[in-house]
């Protein structure tokens, strides 16, 4: 059964036909709408099949946003939250009618799939060792729904922690009145698991969906740059000193900016550059310290080496993968779907120009060794990042 890679059971493999069974039932509507993720005891080579059906729901552009928008970071002209000290904004987002995956979405997760399983073996990661176990802490599991999502934060991890708490029993009125973190309000209802616990989910049958959103790694380091530290999040302010005191030889610090990118009316403070911030991070991890939950690589914080993942939905597809998600599990009739935006002003893709540009060339190949796993299982590239401080283009 599919579950932990190295520690649960092997794989079988069944024949083309009973994938077609189990699609045609689908839309003879014989079977539950998750049901097609689990109708193999074992998943076969190519578990993600197009439908055997043709009648289809076009979804027009308004339902759907273009997809390379990242949805956590777009500038939005959203309804903000009022309450004292919140810096979410919050916009409805529409959903489908239906929705029925086209044959390329489907090639397009399980060719995802099977990339991650070949890096890993090549990696050597495929089993369990000393340096590399599963880790089981920041996922949250929904048995109602067979759901199991491994929480990437900055990776749309405010939105799908709203839809989360929706499936837990939350209102939306309670969700924006609340004066705890939704995280904390999540936990509540979803208990950290142990391994074994994960393991036993994920070893069931039929088995859960269980998913994880992916970043472009060095996009989602701007990103955690600009809503922890740029912004002057209390929670790092100490940390922001103590990273101005131990690096002021690699320049001043800069103004601390409001969440629309301007100053603050007040006494403006001031805190880290992104280069001085960079290399607290690079020298952390150096000394072998555990990196923060919003910039730690994602390979390390989900172990999707030996977590067998079902979907790996990234941002810049996430539209069509997070349908992919919500429709197949049935969830579609049950959340309210809201994009929820930590970082507005200008798109993080346009401050990473500039601030990763700023780096030293020592610095941006320090990145990429730590997020190389990242960039290798994910399938992103970093070219012109590269090229913008100096080091020669890898191909």
């Amino acid at each position: 059964m599919r579950g932990l890679r190295g520690v649960g059971r092997k794989r079988g493999i069944l024949s083309g036909g009973l994938i077609l069974v189990c699609v045609t039932l689908l839309h003879l509507r014989y079977l539950p709408p998750a049901f097609p993720l689990y109708c193999w005891p074992q998943p076969p080579p190519t578990p993600l099949s197009p439908p055997t059906t043709t009648t289809t729901t076009t979804t027009t552009a308004k339902s759907l946003s273009p997809p390379k928008v990242k949805v956590e970071d777009r500038p939005t002209k959203g309804k903000p939250l009022n309450k004292p000290g919140r810096d979410i904004i919050e916009t409805a987002a529409s959903l489908p009618e239906s929705w029925v995956a086209m044959p390329d979405i489907l090639h397009r997760l399980e060719a995802r799939r099977q990339h991650v399983k070949q890096v890993c073996q090549s990696e050597g990661l495929d089993v369990p060792s000393v340096k590399y176990q599963p880790n089981a802490w920041e996922f949250l599991i929904n048995h109602n729904y067979a759901l199991v999502w491994c929480n990437v934060f900055k990776a749309a991890s405010s939105t799908w922690m709203w839809n989360f708490n929706l499936l837990a029993g939350y209102t939306q009125e309670q969700l924006l009145k609340a004066n705890e973190a939704p995280v904390a309000m999540a936990r509540h209802k979803y208990p950290r698991p142990s391994v074994k616990k994960l393991q036993k989910v994920l070893n069931t049958s039929p088995p859960p969906l269980s998913f994880m959103i992916t970043r472009h790694p060095l996009l989602r380091l701007v990103s955690a740059y600009r809503n922890k530290i740029l912004a002057g999040n209390r929670i790092y302010k100490k940390i922001s000193k103590k990273i101005i005191r131990t690096y002021n030889a690699l320049g001043p610090p800069v103004p601390q900016e409001t969440k629309d990118g301007r100053a603050p009316r007040h006494k403006v403070a001031l805190v880290p550059s992104f280069p001085q911030f960079v290399q607290w991070v690079l020298d952390e991890e150096a000394r072998g310290s555990n990196l923060d939950m919003h910039w730690i690589p994602q390979a390390r914080f989900c172990t999707p080496c030996l977590v067998d993942f079902y979907v790996f939905a990234k941002m810049e597809t996430l539209d069509e993968d997070a349908n992919y998600i919500i429709f197949t599990s049935g969830i579609n009739k049950v959340i309210k779907p809201k994009v929820i935006n930590r970082s507005v002003g200008v798109s993080t893709e346009e401050a990473a120009r500039k601030l990763l540009c700023q780096l030293s060339a020592s610095q941006m190949d320090g990145l990429l060794h730590l997020y190389r796993l990242d960039f290798q299982l994910f399938e992103y590239e970093a070219e012109s990042y590269r090229t913008c401080v100096g080091l020669k283009p890898t191909h």
